[in-house]
């Protein structure tokens, strides 16, 4: 068992005081430094090139990281931000749609899996003056990787396929683009609904190849399906949808499909054509694997980070960080905060044998 703490924090202000406020909270605790701070800077151009792409649709951000490194002496070029930016894991999440008939409200549910050694481990609510309040996972501090906004649009991701990046064991993108972790900030910060999100996204040039799942406040949901470069919207077709990490709209895509996934899929579909209430899905989120959705292999690079239930129509969400078999699950209106600023959390090992990374 491995123990890690996990955080929240609240962040109010101009985009460049909420940056030097996560530069004061880095400074105290340094261990976390070299998490966010590279020990070789990234070249000019590189950072230059990924802040164009960047500009057209987080134009607060650069304030942000200019407050950050104001407040931590050092140069952009520094950050590990811009050299993970410059061109990400497992999950299963899914929408399951209103019912007036039935008194039953929209709800998105995810599990995040990957491992501790590559996560913030921390949820943000963000006031930027000039965006739309937003309460969600910070990934490499300015980042998100989930999330809803004010106007209760809710947005999570899934990998598609191998996980594009810089880094060792990533596969190279095969496109010049934005991470997810831009488009899902971006889309908290200046969207209001699904159509806006989808719009929003379609003009982006994106790199990561993925699974971009919405829901909003009138019931609607899609997911948009990233393969290289190429987008493809996928609605609900029966009062739901879902998603785990494998291609499900570009069926020309091949060579994509884990034995997992495709379990983990087939098990969520299962679950929904049922018409279950949130609370029966929640428990199928919170089971082990293979009963359930929740995986414990975090040296593979695949347990469950956090768990988290949506409400768009209340503006609410159900957190839980790690392991939802361990952990407490906890509720905040978005904007909101937790009773705690850092909280410690276990990771227990388990290995799930041979037939879970086989090809399908």
């Amino acid at each position: 068992m491995q123990e890690m703490s996990a955080y929240f924090h609240e962040l109010k202000g101009t985009a460049y005081e909420v940056g030097k406020q996560q530069a004061i909270w880095l400074k105290e605790r340094p261990l976390l430094k070299k998490q966010y701070i590279q020990s070789e800077p990234l070249s000019k151009e590189a950072v230059k090139e990924t802040k164009q792409l960047m500009r057209p649709f987080l134009p607060q951000l650069e304030e942000e990281l200019s407050g950050f490194c104001d407040e931590m002496q050092i140069d952009e070029s520094d950050l590990t931000f811009f050299y993970s930016s410059h061109l990400q894991p497992g999950c299963s999440h899914c929408v399951m749609q209103g019912n007036e008939a039935a008194n039953q409200q929209t709800v998105m549910l995810r599990n995040y899996d990957f491992s501790p050694l590559f996560d913030d481990m921390r949820l943000v609510s963000t006031h930027v003056k000039g965006s739309s309040v937003h309460t969600g996972s910070s990934l490499i501090l300015f980042g998100r990787s989930d999330g809803m906004n004010e106007h209760g649009l809710s947005v999570t991701f899934s990998a598609c396929g191998p996980p594009i990046g810089n880094e060792p064991g990533l596969k190279p993108p095969a496109v010049a683009g934005l991470q997810v972790y831009h488009v899902i900030r971006a889309v908290l910060e200046s969207c209001k609904t699904v159509e806006d999100a989808v719009r929003l996204v379609q003009e982006m040039p994106v790199a990561s190849n993925v699974h971009l799942m919405l829901a909003d406040r009138k019931g609607e949901a899609a997911v948009i399906e990233m393969i290289d470069g190429q987008k493809k919207v996928r609605r609900p077709e029966r009062g739901f949808i879902a998603a785990t990490n494998h291609p499900l709209a570009d069926h020309s895509a091949k060579g994509l499909t884990k034995h997992h996934s495709v379990v983990r899929y087939d098990m969520l579909i299962q679950a929904l054509e049922e018409q279950p209430s949130s609370e029966s899905l929640t428990e199928l989120f919170q089971a082990e694997y293979p009963a359930g959705l929740t995986v414990h292999n975090y040296e593979e690079l695949f347990g469950t980070m956090r768990t988290v239930m949506f409400r768009p129509e209340e503006g609410t969400m159900e957190y839980c960080f790690g392991s939802p078999v361990y952990h407490p699950t906890y509720s905040l209106k978005v904007g909101g905060a937790l009773p705690f600023h850092e909280q410690t959390i276990q990771f227990h090992q388990k290995d799930y044998g041979p037939s879970f990374w086989r090809n399908v």
